[in-house]
């Protein structure tokens, strides 16, 4: 049979043509008409405070203007971040993302004094409103913001935080993506991007990834007091608001950072006080890696270092999507037919572009509610695996697609749940097909590859960042500190494992940049021994011959958006995950996978 092949760029042309297109611009129009509407609309507020149906009846036809108008938004902001990503110096990409910036920053602006109503109303009167079919829509997320009620600044005050936010605190991450599309570098005789040289990190040859990872580290030299700029703005923003916000009630970074990932400060510092004391795992996973590289010091540029045995057969596209396919078709054949669809309707941008994003992420369009994934496809191992992570959070998307916005809108530590599960899905499947010692070997570097970056390099990550935050409280951070902070944090978690560590890993990760979001770190770990804990339960029932065992794991992940993460473990596990219990159980599991490659011999 005649192998598939797929598009390898975004065909998006159903949604919009192109970025200049009269549609773009008509819809931009009609938003912004209905944004000017909605605000006058919403001057009536008063006038229907004290009447209990005629203040239902207001609310429902602002929840159904305003998401007319979010809709809108959404998608032009994903179309500009989807031709940004493929070449960072676009300027129509640009133009048209600042745009769609502006028009949500109106549209929540304009939303405050219903926003500030809804949070501040009396508990009897909340839930009578939430009784309402449409206005319940929203009952996860309003009770979950009531709980920083107290953080709420006046309406004008919280308008104007949200208009200069526009142009001050994303305007840093936005800086951020400019300098990934513009650092070129010369690596092995060529130029390149950021993103084509990160994939040379996963190259047999370390001559090779020892270049590329001078080279890129050079790069970002070079760039290191941009970036300090843009993480001292970025952090001193947060600290700022919330010490304005803090009036009666003072929250630290943490804190917020735990509700934002809608779980409780406990659970967290259970999480990192189970992984703290398995971090030895890691290490142990990075000692057999570099024993059987033949590298008697494992260095930063070897921690993306494929197995011995795997020289370099590069894996096409078409048959990383049939691997991918056929591994989640052994869980749910809907799933792994989902990874074929959105192969062939071009929903995977995968093709190497000159002025790349790096890194891989999942998104979504509005309205029709489609899954985009991006990602620069080289042919590794580690490239089909990063694929599969990101096809779990299309699938996840793809399930919840007939929800209310509000519930497709769910914290970032279950969003790494749906990614890392559909990655073990991948391992499993290929280490119990592996016919050869070298397959099965390389499999099993893959699942000891996720124990050292989970167990060391997140929670370094989280280290230094917090350590950051700390600083920048105090003053500005220079290029030179956070080096030290770097270096401190990776030698807390990496101890004598590497010879040397990564002192410019601040400026090279953009996790760090992303202005919306603080602590991008500890969801991953989250996710990882989160999805491993959900991924044996299931495969255990599944063995016992349990039926609709698929089914339990879509009713999880559809309920997201809608619960805590600590009420929905308890829901559909029966678990605790404030106890050390529920994560021992899964470190057993990884602790199982580093022992399976050191028995795994290629």
């Amino acid at each position: 049979m005649q192998q598939r092949i797929y598009p390898q760029q975004w065909q998006n042309q159903h949604i919009y043509p192109a970025l200049d297109c009269p549609q773009v611009a008509a819809d931009l129009a009609l938003a912004r008409a209905g944004v000017d509407e909605l605000g006058l609309f919403i001057e009536g507020l008063g006038a229907v405070r004290a009447n209990a149906q005629a203040l239902q009846d207001f609310l429902r036809e602002v929840r159904l203007r305003a998401q007319r108008i979010r809709n809108i938004g959404w998608n032009l902001a994903v179309l500009a971040a989807c031709q940004g990503s493929q070449d960072a110096r676009d300027e129509l990409a640009k133009q048209l993302a600042s745009r769609a910036r502006a028009l949500n920053a109106d549209l929540f602006k304009t939303l405050a004094p219903v926003e500030d109503l809804m949070l501040a109303l009396p508990e009897a009167e909340f839930e009578q409103l939430m009784a309402d079919s449409l206005l319940g829509e929203e009952a996860y997320r309003l009770r979950h913001e009531r709980r920083l009620q107290d953080q709420r600044l006046p309406v004008e005050a919280e308008q104007l935080v949200i208009g200069l936010g526009t142009d001050g605190l994303h305007a840093w991450g936005n800086l951020y993506n400019d300098l990934v599309g513009k650092i070129r570098l010369v690596i092995d005789g060529r130029e390149m991007g950021l993103a084509e040289a990160s994939n040379l990190l996963s190259s047999p040859l370390r001559a090779l990834r020892r270049e590329a990872f001078d080279a890129i580290s050079a790069g970002w030299e070079g760039e290191q007091e941009t970036v300090a700029a843009i993480l001292n703005a970025i952090n001193g923003w947060r600290l700022e608001l919330s010490r304005q916000r803090g009036r009666s009630r003072q929250l630290d970074a943490l804190d917020l950072s735990c509700h934002q990932s809608h779980i409780e400060r406990a659970t967290l510092d259970t999480l990192m006080q189970e992984t703290w004391r398995a971090r030895g795992l890691g290490q142990r996973a990075l000692g057999l890696m570099a024993e059987r590289l033949g590298i008697e010091e494992l260095g930063p540029e070897d921690l993306f270092a494929p197995p011995p045995a795997a020289v370099s057969r590069e894996i096409p596209f078409e048959e990383a999507i049939e691997i991918i396919a056929e591994a989640f078709s052994r869980f749910d054949p809907e799933m792994g037919e989902f990874a074929r669809m959105m192969a062939e309707k071009g929903w995977i941008d995968a093709a190497p572009t000159p002025n790349r994003r790096t890194g891989a992420y999942c998104t979504k369009f509005a309205e029709p509610v489609e899954p985009r994934v991006f990602i620069t496809y080289a042919g590794t191992m580690d490239n089909v695996i990063t694929l599969a992570h990101e096809l779990g959070h299309a699938w996840h998307n793809w399930l919840i697609r007939d929800l209310p916005m509000s519930q497709r809108s769910y914290p970032m530590t279950l969003a790494e749940t749906a990614s890392i599960f559909a990655e073990t899905l991948v391992r499993s499947a290929l280490f119990e097909q592996a016919q050869t010692p070298e397959e099965q070997q390389a499999i099993a570097w893959a699942e000891a590859d996720g124990a050292a970056t989970f167990l060391v390099n997140i929670p370094a990550r989280f280290d230094f960042e917090r350590a950051l935050v700390a600083e920048r409280a105090a003053g500005y951070v220079s290029p030179a500190r956070l080096k030290a902070l770097t270096d401190e944090a990776w030698g807390r978690w990496y101890e004598q494992s590497l010879c040397r560590y990564h002192p410019l890993f601040w400026a090279a990760k953009a996790h760090f940049s992303i202005a919306g979001l603080g602590f991008y770190n500890y969801p991953y770990l989250f996710g990882y021994l989160f999805s491993l804990g959900v991924y044996q339960q299931l495969m255990q029932r599944q063995k016992a011959g349990e039926q609709n065992v698929a089914q339990a794991y879509r009713d999880l992940l559809r309920d997201t958006g809608r619960m805590s993460a600590e009420d929905l473990v308890a829901k559909h596990l029966g678990q605790d995950i404030r106890q050390s219990a529920f994560w021992q159980g899964s470190l057993a599991l990884v602790e199982a996978a580093v022992e399976r490659f050191a028995q795994t011999r290629g």
